[in-house]
């Protein structure tokens, strides 16, 4: 009895010996990791999330925040240190959208192409300057001694890559682009999906040819970082471009996935995982539960995200007059009010994810930006799509290819039409049975997006990405697009139509010489 008494007690002092030596390897295998998202709200909202799935993980997580969103609540984690800077910046948002007149160009009839997207990347550039220059910022950070670096992947702040290579910090990149001009990862321009395209599965010729010349531009030359970065923000380095930087990335994050978007090609260091913004719904509250409830029909829900869009009075009257048409009540991210609030809910702001996760929810009217569109996928709500600016465009033709709702012009839209889409998409099961479908596939396979993001980047800080890296990601240019192979067998062919040409008026002399001679 005694002895079985003194096995157990060894055998709990054994256990708490254990316990206590995996804790403590937990504890050194914590890592201090900063977060460096784009300057607006959506980015800021993923990357919270993905921050607090780190922590859960043992790591301790930084992200940086400009000081206009700094006291918004955007980063609800208590164990999540912010790192505040740019006051100097003002409102970024509001200044992109002024500097561009992005919503305005949109409302003025205009159309996206490539080339609109050369005000943006000079006035991002100039957002980059005053960052990369702020000598109390870059402190901050390697106060922090970092351990890691996640960047995103964004491509109108990539100048921002500078800051890990100067500080001789290891980073991975997560982005809602899957580049594969930065990742260098081999595509076709016919098969594969490019940020320019429109979203459509299949493209035409025109398209084959536009994609063609274009992917050859963006291959050879990067529109969106400067030359000479490392030169002004790291001179005590070598000089390298900002693409080479980005190939030093331990691993590639993309928040897109192959059930909203399509197959796409990627190399084992590029991880797809769908929208990270998502989350479980939460119970509503105050106003919102009491609309809900008296609601009979359902809701349908109207959001253009969480900036301030403006939106036209003509527009607001056309879009307030569908509403009114439906069976169904509408609760309405805007600022002001309507007359019929029985029927109209409006707020200048809404709990978007748990409105989309209520039972009443028919339908998503929205701009179909990334975290929305994600967020009515997670939840199975079929979207009409109103797209204004930059990936919505494409974001919304895939979601009518795929039948998980419609899109539509707002500006050319009757008002007529535009409630008749949203009531079809309500009554028709097709969009609703699609999405669903497509939402158990997507929680099968990606299961919680800011958790498998978290889990990709603690296994390389713990490992490393350099299994993963492709040689095409650790070549020269030139080598990788094998110019030099064609510039040899170009010299071959060369060399052999000398050869003959040679050969050609050697035998051509000769038989001159001997018809000379015969004649």
């Amino acid at each position: 009895m005694y002895c079985q008494e003194k096995s157990s007690k060894m055998l709990s002092l054994n256990q708490l010996l254990i316990m206590a030596s995996l804790v403590s390897l937990e504890f050194c295998g914590a890592k201090n990791v900063v977060m460096i998202p784009p300057l607006s709200k959506s980015y800021l909202i993923y990357h919270a999330n993905i921050g607090q799935a780190l922590i859960e993980l043992g790591h301790n997580v930084s992200i940086c925040v400009p000081d206009y969103l700094a006291n918004k609540g955007l980063v609800p984690h208590k164990k999540i240190n912010i790192i505040k800077y740019g006051e100097y910046l003002g409102d970024v948002e509001a200044l992109v959208y002024e500097k561009t007149q992005l919503i305005e160009k949109f409302w003025a009839g205009g159309v996206d192409t490539v080339g609109s997207l050369i005000p943006i990347v000079n006035f991002c550039k100039g957002l980059l300057e005053q960052i990369l220059s702020d000598e109390t910022f870059i402190a901050s950070l390697r106060d922090l001694k970092p351990d890691f670096f996640i960047i995103e992947n964004f491509m109108f702040t990539r100048n921002i890559l500078v800051l890990p290579y100067k500080l001789d910090v290891p980073f991975g990149l997560i982005g809602t682009y899957h580049d594969y001009f930065l990742s260098r990862t081999p595509f076709s321009p016919a098969a594969d999906q490019l940020f320019f395209d429109d979203g459509g599965d299949r493209k035409s010729f025109l398209q084959r040819v536009q994609a063609t010349i274009l992917s050859a531009a963006f291959t050879v030359y990067d529109i969106f970082s400067d030359s000479d970065v490392v030169s002004r923000y790291a001179p005590e380095k070598p000089d390298i471009s900002i693409r080479d930087i980005a190939l030093k990335a331990e691993i590639f994050i993309t928040e897109i996935d192959h059930i909203l978007d399509y197959p796409r090609t990627s190399l084992p260091n590029t991880k797809l995982v769908g929208g990270s913004s998502v989350s479980e719904a939460k119970p509503l509250s105050g106003d919102m539960k009491h609309f809900v409830d008296k609601s009979p029909n359902g809701i349908v829900v109207v959001s253009f995200g969480s900036g301030n869009v403006y939106i036209p009075d003509q527009i607001r009257s056309k879009m307030a007059n569908a509403f009114l048409k439906l069976n169904l009540n509408v609760i309405w991210k805007i600022n002001g009010t309507f007359e019929q609030q029985d029927k109209i809910l409006a707020s200048n702001w809404i709990p978007q994810n748990d409105l989309l996760g209520h039972p009443k929810t028919k339908v998503f009217v929205s701009h179909c930006g990334k975290n929305g569109q994600y967020e009515a996928l997670y939840h199975g709500v079929p979207i009409l799509c109103l797209p204004i600016y930059g990936d919505q465009f494409y974001n919304s033709k895939r979601i009518a290819v795929k039948e998980f709702g419609h899109y539509a012009d707002i500006r050319e839209i009757t008002s007529e039409k535009f409630s008749a889409l949203i009531q079809e998409i309500a009554d028709d099961p097709k969009y609703r049975n699609n999405i669903q479908k497509a939402s158990k596939l997507f929680k099968e396979l990606y299961k919680v997006p800011s958790k498998e993001a978290a889990y990709w980047f603690d296994h390389v800080m713990k490992y490393g990405g350099s299994y993963m890296r492709s040689s095409g990601q650790q070549m020269p240019l030139y080598q990788y697009l094998l110019l030099d192979v064609m510039a040899f067998l170009f010299g071959i062919v060369i060399v052999f139509l000398v050869v003959v040409s040679i050969i050609f008026r050697l035998c051509w002399k000769l038989l001159t010489k001997y018809k000379v001679k015969t004649d």
